[in-house]
């Protein structure tokens, strides 16, 4: 079988430079599963702007010799991290290339505003999650929750997203030595919770809802309409989350979705409210008519799934019965 070749970009921040030591680690351990690594050109060059590698139009133009390039066969787009800028590339973009190339885009977080332009510009579909060092640098290896993730995502048609039996939303510093030699600390998972209950069936879009909201009222934000929509966060400070999620309920987002899934955030700062998250999402939400859960696990904290934008999901939620969430159409697949 031909190896899966990924091309790696940088589209916001340097962190194959801040990091370069994990991102070797990240990078061999893709290598040693299989994969084959081209990297970029502003990433092979070390090209390095203190927070971005290089202007919004450099980083663009690396993104598309990646799409384009002739004498590889690269089958997925990786970054080497989100951060805060990847939106900045959007105007400099060639989506008919993009579309051509059948390329897999894979990342998340910031990322969002790529994939969310993609979503709406192509018939493509992305894929949430596997971004190079926060997903493949784990000092521990590829855990087997990631490697089932995988293989769902890369070989099955259809398949149930189940939750892992631990979880970590402890940072550690990969500016320091901290990332290999402290042991990650993982927390026993709670699972998955319903505000609403309900059942629903529609094509799925995952996004970052800080980066979601900075897409609004711009050309490149889908259409969320009889969408199961999963929201997921970094850094959850509840004044910006109430903010956010105000902005997204006065832009219209939750009025024509099907049902409504929410991500563990990676931090979580109440500002002395004492409030939960779940509570800001409860006052600003008010009544909804479809399923809503919460305390998912995709987005930030580890490990969490990969899933391609666009699958059809399957979400029931029942307090008797619990909830079940599956993949009925993967779109990775087609």
């Amino acid at each position: 079988m031909k190896k899966k070749v990924i091309g790696v970009y940088a589209p916001s921040s340097p962190a194959h430079i801040w990091f370069e030591e994990k991102y070797l680690f990240a990078k061999k351990q893709l290598e040693n599963m299989g994969f084959e690594i081209v990297e970029g050109d502003l990433v092979k060059d070390r090209v390095y702007q203190g927070y971005r590698t290089a202007s919004a139009k450099e980083r663009a133009e690396e993104m598309m010799n990646l799409v384009k390039n002739k004498d590889i066969d690269i089958d997925i787009i990786m970054p080497v991290i989100g951060g805060y800028n990847s939106g900045s590339l959007l105007p400099y973009l060639d989506f008919d290339e993009i579309e051509k190339s059948k390329k897999k885009f894979f990342g998340y977080s910031d990322i969002t505003a790529l994939q969310m332009a993609i979503l709406k510009k192509t018939n493509l579909k992305p894929i949430y999650g596997g971004s190079l060092i926060p997903t493949f640098g784990e000092y521990e290896g590829i855990s087997l929750f990631l490697k089932n993730t995988l293989d769902n995502l890369f070989f099955k048609k259809s398949y149930s997203l189940e939750e892992p039996e631990f979880y970590s939303n402890k940072l550690l510093n990969a500016f320091t030595d901290e990332w290999k030699n402290k042991k990650r600390e993982y927390i026993k998972n709670e699972g998955w919770k319903i505000l609403n209950e309900g059942e629903a069936e529609g094509e799925v879009i995952i996004a970052n809802i800080d980066t979601l909201v900075s897409l609004l009222a711009t050309e490149y934000v889908p259409s969320f309409k009889d969408k199961i929509l999963i929201l997921e966060e970094m850094n959850a400070t509840i004044d910006s989350e109430e903010r956010n999620l105000n902005t997204l309920k006065l832009s219209g987002v939750f009025e024509g979705v099907k049902g409504l899934i929410f991500g563990k955030p990676e931090v979580y700062n109440n500002k002395n409210s004492n409030l939960e998250y779940i509570d800001i999402i409860k006052e600003v939400l008010g009544e909804r008519n479809y399923p809503i859960i919460y305390n998912f696990d995709c987005g930030h904290t580890i490990p969490s799934l990969i899933i391609s934008q666009d699958s059809l999901l399957s979400l029931k939620a029942n307090h008797m019965t619990g909830i079940k969430v599956e993949i009925l159409k993967n779109s990775y697949i087609g």
